[in-house]
């Protein structure tokens, strides 16, 4: 990904860094004279070798502690689509949505290509590591330039805490903790952003590359411009949800160059270098998904926004208690990031433009501005502003006169450690529970008798709640809640099919259900058993267990002589 260099710089930052931790309370210029990553990694000679081993294993623990869900969960059943319908998996190059415009194109590629070239699924949990990885280097590169033990030993045991707080706060393991002491709503509270919306979580998908604007401000912070922008820039391109996000980080950028008196050209350069860069998903993202006509556009949002989304894109819905908790880490990081002119600028920066923007969204109750999620930016600041916290809890801990005893620095590294061993063994439970339950979901034996018999023209009504049927059996479904399409006839294409889905589902009837065949070229309809769909005369039972029926539409010309009740 764009590969070894973003890689060995992080690493770089992170291992050099070791000696140029800050005090709280030191002046900010002492930050801004930091020495680029080359110019360190010259200071402190360092195999790449072991670096590079060090990176893989502080990913490998912090991805276990944080836990994968099992493939294909959740938002996956949307963002993997159209990747593998273009890959050849099983009929689903028939299914509506995979023929709708794709919303992350980028994304869909490295699946498509990945399924085609290795057939190794596994391979999207190794890119999702590797992201966490990103995650968690750019952190410690970002926590460890703000502050500074004074010894060696205080340096060693400060990396060690400093790490184990972040693998911690990040882990299945707090999660669990958080969800059953307060509630669900909880359970990111310390890494996510507002309105349900997070950099990590549970899968692998689009969003996961906003890994990439965490990355950015680290490098920013380390005097690498360049790279930062190039780094926002790509997180947008996987994600074009994140171009606000990418818009503002550049901004602030320049910004900063401003007040470092940089000429205006190296800030012209600056901003044409992230427009060059970002204008391929820009312009992809404008053209496929203008408008057809402003009251199209206008139904379309009004859905997304009330009936789809609105966790999401309604401050009502998502502005809760939570939400204070979140404010008050972020005043606390704006108070200890006060003297690093860097840090603060971008995080004061972007809080009062997520402030601006969400108070003129809730003054107009624009649908477009909803959607365009201006509060979306507190995926990085909340992230950052642990971060910052831990870090000067790090550095308090740290500059403890009973660290002068090698007892006390061994039992620090001791519990440190056990700390992560913890948060990994959680980890590795939790995804081993999550793939015995989905082994034992109920909807798995049907899922796997449609994968094996399965035909090309074949076309699968669905209860709309059922979000996992295409990926886990290959098969086209004619809709389901899950999974929309962003283009503004096809929201409401999508629409319409639900209600048409709902129809069925909520009056059991089969004059209803022969309706919809009829009209829709159904072949198969999903019930559950002993639902009256399973009564009709134009069907024949092809599966049948305890909890849900699979129904064969048989063709006018060969029903079964039986009467409708």
């Amino acid at each position: 990904m764009h590969s070894g260099l973003n890689f060995q710089t992080f690493l770089t930052i992170y291992y050099a860094e070791h000696s140029l931790w800050l005090q709280p309370g030191l002046h900010e210029n002492q930050l801004s004279i930091i020495q680029s990553p080359m110019q360190m990694g010259q200071n402190q000679t360092r195999s790449p070798l072991r670096s590079a081993v060090e990176f893989a294993i502080f990913t490998a623990l912090f991805a276990i502690a944080y836990a994968q869900s099992p493939l294909y969960t959740s938002n996956q059943n949307q963002y993997f689509l159209h990747g593998l319908a273009r890959a050849g998996v099983g009929y689903l190059k028939q299914d509506w949505l995979a023929n709708t415009l794709d919303p992350t194109p980028v994304f869909s590629t490295l699946v498509e290509f990945t399924f085609r070239l290795t057939r190794l699924e596994a391979l999207f949990y190794l890119y999702y590591a590797l992201l966490m990885g990103v995650y968690l280097f750019s952190l410690l590169g970002i926590g460890v330039s703000l502050f500074n033990p004074a010894n060696g030993r205080q340096k060693n045991v400060a990396s060690i805490l400093f790490a184990s707080m972040l693998i911690v706060i990040h882990s299945a393991a707090l999660r669990f903790i958080l969800s059953r002491t307060l509630s669900e709503n909880w359970s990111y509270i310390i890494e996510d952003g507002v309105a349900d919306q997070r950099i990590l979580g549970p899968v692998f998908q689009p969003s996961v590359f906003g890994v990439l604007l965490i990355a950015s401000i680290s490098l920013v912070i380390h005097q690498r411009p360049y790279l930062a922008i190039l780094s926002a820039v790509l997180a947008a391109t996987f994600h074009p949800t994140y171009l606000l996000s990418a818009a503002v980080l550049t901004v602030l950028y320049m910004f900063l160059a401003w007040k470092d008196g940089r000429s205006l050209g190296k800030i012209f350069t600056l901003g044409a270098t992230a427009l060059i860069f970002v204008s391929p998903i820009l312009y992809y993202a404008f053209d496929s998904f203008g408008g057809s006509s402003p009251e199209v556009a206008a139904q379309a949002r009004e859905i997304l926004a009330s009936y789809r989304i609105p966790h999401h894109a309604r401050i009502d819905q998502w502005l809760d208690a939570t939400v204070a908790v979140k404010i008050a880490l972020l005043l606390a990081a704006l108070y200890l990031s006060r003297r690093s002119r860097v840090v603060f600028s971008i995080l004061l920066g972007s809080s009062l433009i997520v402030v601006l923007l969400t108070a003129i969204q809730a003054l107009l109750g624009s649908d477009f501005l909803a959607l365009v999620f201006p509060w979306r930016l507190s995926i990085y600041i909340l992230p950052l502003s642990t971060t910052i916290i831990l870090a000067a809890i790090t550095a308090r801990i740290s500059a403890s006169p009973l660290l002068r005893s090698s007892t006390w620095v061994n039992t620090l590294k001791i519990l440190s450690g056990a700390a992560i061993l913890v948060a990994v063994v959680v980890g590795a439970v939790r995804f081993k529970l999550d793939l015995d339950r989905k082994a034992q979901n109920s909807e798995r034996a049907l899922f796997t008798f449609v994968y094996a018999h399965k035909q090309p023209e074949d076309l699968y009504l669905t209860p709309v709640k059922m979000q996992d049927f295409r990926l886990e059996s290959g098969a086209p479904v004619f809709v389901d809640f899950k999974s929309i399409p962003y283009k503004d006839a096809d929201v409401l294409e999508w629409y319409r099919r639900v209600q048409v889905a709902d129809d069925f589902y909520k009056s059991e009837d089969c004059e209803v259900l022969r309706s919809v065949i009829t009209r829709e070229k159904i072949t198969h309809v999903v019930v559950e058993t002993n639902q009256i769909g399973s009564k009709c005369s134009f069907t024949n039972v092809s599966f049948q267990d305890q909890y849900l029926t699979l129904l064969q539409i048989v063709p006018a010309g060969n029903l079964l002589v039986k009467s409708d009740n």
